[in-house]
């Protein structure tokens, strides 16, 4: 939970948007096979995420629909998209690591689990296991 605390402080002070986005495109809206003027935007996504720490992020949503929010080390210092799939649990399913996750966040649980989250603007946006909305962080967290 720490290194998410911390990958969250250090990311805030990144951000002048404060509404949380989903899938940020990075050539259009399109399909991933779509053709955007002679190239796919998966080939957009490539150029625009080349290198890791191209495209720093906080959630998958941050990322191009073709790259992952990963920690590129220990203490989540270090986080941004890169190529590859994403996990797939919803807000509230247990999960091991932010692979596990369709948002990439995976936060304790008041069990001492850890579950999927997701971004959040208000409490009625977690799921019953996740009921808390961090207004710092904008995300679902463990009851008290």
């Amino acid at each position: 939970m720490r290194a998410i605390v911390s990958l969250a402080v250090a990311l805030l002070g990144c951000s002048s948007d404060s509404a949380p986005t989903k899938d940020a495109a990075v050539a259009s809206d399109a399909p991933a096979d779509a053709v955007v003027d002679g190239a796919s935007t998966v080939d957009a996504d490539m150029r625009a995420c080349a290198n890791v720490g191209d495209c720093p992020c906080f959630t998958n949503y941050d990322c191009p629909a073709t790259h992952a929010c990963v920690s590129q080390d220990q203490g989540g210092n270090s986080v941004s998209c890169v190529a590859g799939p994403r996990g797939t649990g919803a807000a509230g399913t247990p999960c091991t690591g932010e692979a596990d996750c369709a948002s990439a966040l995976c936060v304790e649980d008041s069990m001492n689990g850890m579950r999927c989250s997701d971004v959040c603007t208000m409490p009625e946006q977690c799921p019953p296991e996740l009921p808390r909305c961090l207004g710092a962080l904008g995300i679902c967290a463990r009851a008290l």
